[in-house]
C-alpha cells in the first residue's frame, strides 16, 4: 500500500512537472471538464491530444517513466539506437525522442489497427528519425497467433497470454529479432525495449549469444506465463552478463538491463498489485 501511495506521489509530481495545463487535467479527470479528448500541453512547447482511453497508457511512458526509471539516462549517447518492440500507438517512441530528439527508432507493431494509429502519430512528427515495421517480434519468421480484447479498436493488450477479456484471435507477422539485426545491418542497440504480453521470453530466451554483445541496456515489462515468470527473466541476463533491476506485481513486472558499469537511479522494489 505505502509502494502505491508513492507511485501515486511521483506520477502526480511528474505531470505538475512536465505539463503547463495540469489544472485542467486534474478537472478532466474529475469529471468537471467532459469530452472524449484531452491535450496534455508539456512545458518544453510540444502538445499530445489523446483518445480519453489511451491516457492510462500514456502516462505510464511520460509520467511513471517506466522505461528509464531505474537507468542512467546520462550514459545514453546523445543520438541513441532505440529498439520499441510492442509499439502499441507509439507513446514510448514519441517518450524516448522527447528524451533524445536525434534518437534513431525502430518501432515493431503487429496488430492492424495499431499500425495504422501509429502510422497517424508518427506523420504528426515527420521531424523524427523514427522508423515503423508492420509486424512482431518472436524467436523465429513466419506467422503467430495472438489473443486480444479487440480487433478493430485500441486496446493495450495482446500477445500470448490468454487473459479473461482477451476473447479474439489474430494471426500476425512475426520477425525473429536476430533476423532484423542481420538484416538492418544495426551494429549497437543502446536501449532494447519489450512490451509484448508474454512474447519477451521467446524473443529473448531464443536470442544467439552474441546479439547480446550488441545490446547495452534493456527495458522491459513481464508477464506470468504457465512456464515463466520475472524472476525466469532477471536470472536469464544475469547469466548474459548484464546488472539487472526488477519490480515484480501479482502478474506482471518491469526488468532493467545495463552493460556498462554504471550506478542504478533507483533501488529494486516488489510492489504488490491491487485486485
Amino acid at each position: 500500500m505505502l509502494q502505491k501511495v508513492q507511485n501515486k506521489f511521483h506520477r502526480y509530481a511528474a505531470i505538475i512537472r512536465e505539463t503547463r495545463n495540469w489544472p485542467t487535467y486534474l478537472a478532466f479527470k474529475l469529471g468537471l471538464h467532459r469530452g472524449p479528448l484531452f491535450t496534455f500541453h508539456m512545458r518544453d512547447g510540444t502538445s499530445y491530444t489523446l483518445e480519453k482511453r489511451m491516457i492510462g497508457p500514456f502516462r505510464e511512458c511520460f509520467f511513471d517513466d517506466q522505461y528509464f526509471s531505474r537507468l542512467d539516462i546520462s550514459v545514453f549517447p546523445a543520438s541513441p539506437l532505440i529498439l520499441d518492440i510492442g509499439a502499441n500507438v507509439g507513446f514510448s517512441a514519441l517518450y524516448f525522442l522527447r528524451l533524445f530528439p536525434t534518437a534513431t527508432v525502430h518501432s515493431f507493431e503487429p496488430m492492424p489497427y495499431l499500425q495504422a494509429r501509429l502510422q497517424e502519430r508518427k506523420a504528426a512528427y515527420p521531424y523524427y528519425d523514427w522508423h515503423l515495421h508492420p509486424y512482431g517480434v518472436w524467436k523465429e519468421d513466419g506467422e503467430l497467433e495472438l489473443y486480444t480484447t479487440h480487433v478493430n479498436e485500441f486496446t493495450s493488450v495482446s500477445g500470448l497470454v490468454r487473459l479473461h477479456d482477451t476473447i479474439h484471435q489474430v494471426k500476425v507477422k512475426v520477425c525473429a529479432l536476430y533476423s532484423f539485426l542481420q538484416a538492418s545491418g544495426i551494429g549497437r542497440v543502446d536501449l532494447l525495449k519489450l512490451d509484448c504480453e508474454g512474447a519477451e521470453y521467446g524473443i529473448l530466451f531464443h536470442l544467439p549469444d552474441e546479439a547480446f554483445d550488441q545490446i547495452a541496456h534493456i527495458a522491459l515489462e513481464t508477464h506470468d506465463t504457465e512456464e515463466w515468470k520475472t524472476r525466469d527473466m532477471v536470472e536469464f541476463l544475469q547469466r548474459k552478463g548484464y546488472e539487472v533491476a526488477h519490480e515484480t506485481r501479482r502478474m506482471t513486472g518491469n526488468v532493467w538491463a545495463k552493460k556498462e558499469k554504471h550506478a542504478w537511479s533507483n533501488v529494486c522494489l516488489s510492489i504488490p498489485r491491487a485486485g
